[in-house]
């Protein structure tokens, strides 16, 4: 009975390896969801880390996440697999259905790293259908696993997270688009990015060297993205408080109420984060957080990149935030970051054509 169940979990691995790989059809499903397979006892166990890892509250004010999740039986499988986010869970040596599967989808070498504690994780994109990511998870043990889950939660979200990115800016590019906005920004500045129908610009100034772009759709809602750049090739300038210095200074002129009674500042009481990313292969500082009217009229959610581009020997801040009051914010602030990760300079452009 348990070589009959290695060889259906074989024939299993084989025919989910095979569906979809001659004409590769687009992945189905949010972005925002992910399909969990795991065995039911294992997840019991694992559900709080889980959570920890998927499920953070995004505050928006409103707290909102990133994604959500619904576990599935391996029998499920087949029925999901054509599901844009699929996650797969079960220790490596499990004596059930998950483990029998684990190992026959992972190779004998990879499955000796498993074994030796060294790997835990193998993300897959496109495995069954474009646009897909499929990520392994496993370990020695359930505890093992439980731990590595725990400790790297934000490395587990970020595979999902930047596999929704790269297909909203794969989705951006062949949006219609201002094309002579984008051809102004270069010819202007030595900087362009995908500027959607329906954004224009709202201020250019080269007294204090930004592009404001706005856009107000949905109805009773406000997007903004701006580009600001500083002539130095002075790196120290990359920190936490230079990017939050520069976001207040630019604010407090450019987003201001019509009668200059109140403008925005960063709410640095709430939700205020720095993280040190790779921008398009260059050194970035991420600030995340809430913006506020400075007398509390009224605020949202922002993303910030600060960054030198050697190139042009320039420092750059790209700003992202949303005004959304009835509308769920995490997806009209996710369009403002797609919107930034298409930035590119003059160089950028012509090494790329060159090659």
């Amino acid at each position: 009975m348990k070589r009959f169940t290695m060889l259906a979990m074989l024939s299993l691995a084989l025919l989910l390896a095979s569906c979809g790989l001659e004409n590769k059809d687009n992945a189905m499903g949010e972005n925002d969801f992910i399909t969990i397979i795991a065995d039911s006892a294992d997840f019991d166990a694992i559900e709080d880390v889980v959570e920890n890892a998927f499920a953070q509250p995004l505050f928006t004010p409103q707290p909102e996440s990133w994604f959500r999740y619904r576990r599935y039986d391996l029998g499920d499988l087949l029925d999901h697999k054509r599901e844009r986010n699929i996650l797969i869970i079960a220790p490596i040596d499990a004596d059930n259905r998950m483990g029998e599967y684990m190992r026959a989808a992972l190779d004998s070498s990879v499955s000796e790293l498993v074994r030796a504690g060294e790997q835990h994780v193998f993300v897959k994109k496109d495995l069954w259908y474009r646009g897909q990511t499929v990520v392994h998870l496993t370990g020695r043990s359930l505890d093992e696993l439980r731990n590595f889950m725990a400790t790297n939660a934000d490395q587990l979200e970020y595979y999902f997270k930047q596999a929704w990115d790269e297909r909203e800016i794969e989705r951006m590019w062949s949006l219609p688009r201002e094309e002579d906005i984008e051809q102004r920004l270069m010819d202007e500045h030595e900087f362009s990015l995908a500027v959607i129908r329906g954004w224009f610009v709202a201020k250019d100034s080269a007294e204090i060297n930004t592009v404001l772009l706005r856009r107000q759709a949905p109805a009773e809602t406000e997007r903004w993205l701006m580009v600001h750049w500083e002539e130095t090739g002075n790196t120290a300038l990359l920190t936490n408080e230079h990017a939050l210095d520069t976001r207040n200074r630019l604010t407090e002129i450019l987003y201001r109420t019509y009668d200059d009674s109140s403008w925005v500042v960063v709410d640095t009481v709430n939700h205020l984060q720095f993280d040190e990313v790779n921008f398009q292969d260059r050194y970035a500082i991420r600030m995340k957080g809430l913006w506020r009217m400075h007398d509390y009229t009224m605020g949202g959610p922002f993303v910030s990149y600060l960054f030198y581009d050697e190139a042009q020997g320039r420092i750059y801040f790209l700003e992202g935030s949303v005004f959304a009051p009835k509308y769920e914010k995490k997806k009209l602030l996710q369009d403002v970051d797609v919107m930034i990760k298409t930035f590119y300079t003059r160089q950028a452009r012509d090494a790329a054509e060159a090659s």
